[in-house]
């Protein structure tokens, strides 16, 4: 037997092939083909799923040490996945070896918000409860807390069930009366209730919570700001905040199929739509996304949205492979 023939007896292909996903779809080539090349082989197998959530189960360890720089990843011999090219293999003790370069430097470039939000990042592979295109998800926390989990999000259970850390999309949470205080975390901002309903949702572009019922109060430091029913906490990531007046209809219309726009940003509209949409629509400009969208879309018929923006904003759409939208 010769030295591959040895190293064929001990190897884990699977682990090897989502290491090589990992650093093919981080490299900063990626493209949308890429990108459905690997849901493609993300959906081939349970198995596949496993090992991608495994190669990118390092979070943890990332979190107490220095990050190399991804050359790292060159130096314990993993190498990105071509088109139709045969993977190369590494035994399972080799990889054990450089486990510690490798489960750094693919941490470090997962925890980064993947570009234009075409697969999942770190911390939504990583999340308890995570939803799919047009899926919703109820969850009941030990707590008493139940959970309506919106399309296309993420979250995590805190606080021994009494909280949840929502690490994209969006959640309305029902409270039961409790002395302990429910917690919520989200895009860096902090809230407790202890009793009522709240719609609360995060993105690359906000974060914001809506009292539905009861009272919730954003904490921050010594200083904490109650909301009343009907009210909005808006945070920006430059770290502006404000507090709006908003109609609970709409805020919770996607609960029933609905998404509710009455002089919504056109950004914000685009959020929910995608959330629904088997590709994404992208807007190409900033001052395009400030636009101001009217209307009321079915999530049941989400594709025709983008025909009716068109119409109702005089857009222009180009459509790329892969269902992928450009509006502007």
């Amino acid at each position: 037997m010769n030295h591959d023939d040895a190293l064929n007896d001990d190897l884990d292909p699977l682990m090897k092939e989502a290491l090589q996903w990992i650093v093919r779809l981080t490299s900063g080539a990626a493209t949308t083909a890429d990108a459905r090349d690997f849901a493609h082989w993300r959906g081939q197998d349970p198995a596949h799923e496993e090992a991608f959530r495994e190669a990118a189960a390092f979070r943890q360890a990332v979190r107490a040490m220095n990050l190399p720089h991804p050359a790292a990843l060159r130096a314990a011999n993993v190498t990105p996945i071509r088109p139709r090219a045969r993977p190369v293999l590494m035994n399972r003790r080799a990889m054990l070896a450089g486990s510690g370069a490798i489960a750094a430097s693919a941490a470090a470039v997962m925890v980064a918000n993947p570009p234009l939000g075409l697969w999942p990042s770190l911390a939504e592979l990583t999340a308890d409860y995570r939803t799919g295109q047009g899926e919703r998800r109820d969850v009941k926390l030990a707590g008493g807390a139940t959970i309506d989990l919106n399309a296309r999000s993420a979250l995590s259970v805190i606080n021994d069930g009494h909280g949840i850390s929502l690490v994209n999309g969006e959640a309305f949470v029902d409270l039961p009366e409790t002395s302990r205080p429910f917690l919520a975390q989200a895009g860096g901002e902090r809230f407790a209730s202890r009793g009522g309903s709240f719609n609360i949702r995060t993105s690359e572009r906000e974060t914001c919570v809506t009292c539905l019922s009861g009272a919730i109060t954003r904490e921050r430091g010594d200083v904490s700001q109650a909301l009343k029913p009907g009210e909005q906490f808006i945070a920006s990531p430059s770290g502006e905040t404000r507090v709006v007046q908003v109609d609970p209809v709409r805020i919770s219309g996607w609960r029933q199929g609905l998404l509710v726009f009455r002089n919504t940003p056109l950004a914000e509209a685009v959020e929910d739509i995608n959330r629904y949409r088997s590709a994404r629509i992208i807007l190409t400009s900033n001052d395009i996304g400030r636009r101001q969208v009217n209307g009321i879309f079915h999530t049941d018929q989400i594709e025709n949205a983008v025909a009716q923006i068109q119409q109702l904003l005089h857009l222009g759409v180009r459509e790329l492979p892969g269902g992928i939208v450009l509006m502007g």
